[in-house]
């Protein structure tokens, strides 16, 4: 791999430098500009030092400092980042086969490019039954990992619904608003042919750019009838459905999944891993608010998965010091406690 995590590198398209956060396989890798993380293939980034170097003026010797005058320091450039809505990303996972690259699984990343935080309520329905749902809110300018999804599933005609909430009261806008997608095989075939060809990273689609109004009346013409596309509607769906988010950190996360979900039996692993990270960066950002000194988070021993994830968050969290997986009279070897900044 020609890069490493931690590696600066430089968006050939834009000339922006960000970071690298993860190593998701041996084309792609996971970057970071800004606050903004998303995957990108090895052929889109490269090193910042060569460009760094020719692009940097070349006028002879800079003039001689005259005595009695100062640098003037660099005036601080603020940073202003439009709306442009809500979106949701979707990630193909290719696999080798021979001389084909065939497509694994599907990721699906939710991308908030507004000033507004969302309550959301997100469910995947494959054969018109229940197979994941999941309750949770994304911050202004962030992103949200929701599932993945085999590539296989698509046979079972998958059908995506949404349902979004101002985190905050807003009685200009509307209580609730929904978004379906109901998922065509032929769609996706050629959707990600065209994202091969341009060499691309995802697919994207906008949920909503602008989050509606408050009706005069309630009304309910939520739109099915688009096969393959997005469709919106309001209802009068309350906003108490979603439960609330604790305002007290915790000083002790307890991530086993029966503690989180009554309703975790029959769940597939990776739902349950899903439910516990989004459990643990929620109070991690909680923590880190409230200037916490420490945290234990008890991920249990077991095969080291979850371990393992909340480890990497960790790593690339800077206001974490340092973190500590070793034994405790309490926790045994199934607990890893934070040190914070």
């Amino acid at each position: 791999m020609k890069y490493e995590i931690g590696d600066k590198i430089l968006l050939l398209h834009s000339k922006e430098e960000g970071t690298v956060v993860d190593i998701i396989n041996a084309d792609m890798v996971m970057v970071e500009i800004g606050k903004v993380t998303f995957p990108v293939y090895l052929d889109q980034i490269d090193f910042p030092y060569f460009h760094r170097f020719t692009t940097t003026p070349k006028n002879g010797n800079p003039p001689a400092r005259k005595s009695g005058f100062d640098i003037k320091p660099e005036k601080k450039q603020d940073t202003f980042r439009m709306d442009k809505g809500v979106f949701l990303s979707v990630l193909p996972v290719f696999r080798v086969e021979g001389y084909e690259e065939n497509v694994q699984q599907l990721k699906f990343h939710l991308a908030n490019e507004t000033n507004t935080a969302w309550k959301f309520h997100f469910q995947v329905y494959l054969k018109n039954q229940l197979e994941l749902e999941m309750k949770n809110e994304i911050q202004p300018f962030a992103n949200f990992y929701l599932s993945d999804l085999p590539f296989e599933a698509l046979n079972d005609s998958p059908r995506i619904e949404f349902t979004f909430f101002p985190k905050e009261p807003d009685p200009k806008l509307a209580p609730s608003f929904q978004k379906t997608w109901k998922m065509k095989t032929k769609q996706i075939f050629q959707q990600l042919s065209d994202l091969q060809a341009r060499r691309n990273a995802t697919l994207s689609y906008l949920l909503f750019e602008k989050f509606p109004l408050k009706p005069e009346k309630s009304a309910n013409d939520f739109d099915t009838t688009s096969i393959g596309k997005f469709s919106a509607g309001n209802t009068t769906t309350p906003t108490n459905s979603l439960p609330e988010v604790p305002l007290t950190p915790k000083y002790e996360l307890d991530l086993h999944i029966e503690v989180l979900t009554p309703d975790w039996k029959g769940m597939k692993n990776i739902e349950i891993l899903a439910i516990q990270l989004n459990e643990f960066v929620r109070y991690l950002e909680l923590a880190i608010s409230h200037h916490q000194h420490n945290m234990f988070v008890i991920h249990g021993v077991g095969k080291g998965r979850l371990k393992d994830e909340i480890h990497k968050i960790l790593k690339d969290t800077p206001e974490v010091d340092r973190f500590v997986n070793e034994y405790h009279p309490r926790y045994g070897f199934g607990a890893t406690e934070i040190f914070f900044k």
